[in-house]
């Protein structure tokens, strides 16, 4: 005869935790079953026979859960909800909603330059806000970037980079980042998966982010900081500058490192 362990996989907010990992084992050790999460978080494992089982339950970000099942014969045994805490238990920003303030903020994007060396700029004039909720993983951020606003200390090559070969800023003035979840990584750190629409082509972005606390500034208001980097390949937006070297080596590298230092300020308090 043989049974079924049921459970769902939750975030301590309630969230299903689709695609965690729940591993049963016998009593000696042996690994019996791997099953993964649906959407709804459900886990169901069948085709077990009678006896004692460990029911271990993953997911990247999280602690590990650990349960006992024990099978008496046919029929169902649920083990409830199984509820995974974020490992680490790093500080998370108070929910609300939060504008970025670009007078403190900034925006770097960095490229490699003949192979040799990195020629970095900035944005100037950017906007946006990040509404952070209770279940902190579906929190949402919306951006704006003016692309005419790139300055890399050198008027020549600023132009160049504002013309159709490039970011193109007279057809698309704005550079928009929208995301709508943030994911645990591991320690202190998230992965802050989105969409980057530039030039009119809207291509997944992941970045990788981190809160760096808050604090009450001079004027009474509430300030939150985070850093984030990402990777970016313009040929997916449609940048195909190529020139070579005669050596092969292109002048302008194939991919961008962004960097972000946010402050934040609190707007619903």
């Amino acid at each position: 005869m043989s049974g079924t362990i049921t459970a769902r996989v939750t975030t301590s907010g309630g969230r299903a935790l689709d695609g965690a990992v729940t591993t049963v084992m016998s009593q000696t050790g042996e690994q019996c079953a791997v099953v993964r999460a649906d959407v709804e978080g459900t886990v169901t494992v069948g085709e077990l026979p009678s006896g004692t089982y460990t029911v271990v339950t993953t997911s990247e970000g999280y602690q590990p859960s650990a349960r006992v099942a024990v099978l008496t014969g046919a029929g169902s045994i649920g083990l409830g909800e199984i509820t995974l805490s974020r490992a680490g238990g790093a500080p998370v920003p108070t929910p609300g909603r939060w504008e970025i303030d670009a007078g403190h903020s900034a925006i770097e994007i960095s490229v490699r330059h003949l192979g040799i060396a990195t020629i970095r700029g900035r944005f100037a004039d950017f906007s946006g806000c990040l509404e952070v909720t209770d279940d902190i993983e579906l929190s949402s951020v919306v951006a704006e970037i003016k692309t005419a606003s790139i300055d890399t200390d050198n008027s020549m090559r600023d132009q160049h980079l504002r013309s159709s070969a490039f970011f193109d800023v007279e057809q698309h003035p704005i550079a928009e980042f929208r995301a709508a979840r943030v994911t645990p990584a591991t320690g202190e750190s998230w992965t802050l998966p989105g969409t980057l629409t530039l030039r009119g082509t809207a291509v997944p972005v992941t970045l990788d982010l981190s809160y760096l606390g808050e604090v009450d500034d001079p004027w009474g208001q509430r300030r939150a900081g985070f850093r984030a980097t990402g990777t970016l390949r313009r040929n997916d937006f449609g940048i195909s500058f190529d020139d070579k070297l005669l050596t092969g080596v292109a002048q302008i590298g194939g991919t961008a490192t962004v960097s972000l230092d946010i402050q934040a300020v609190r707007t619903d308090n």
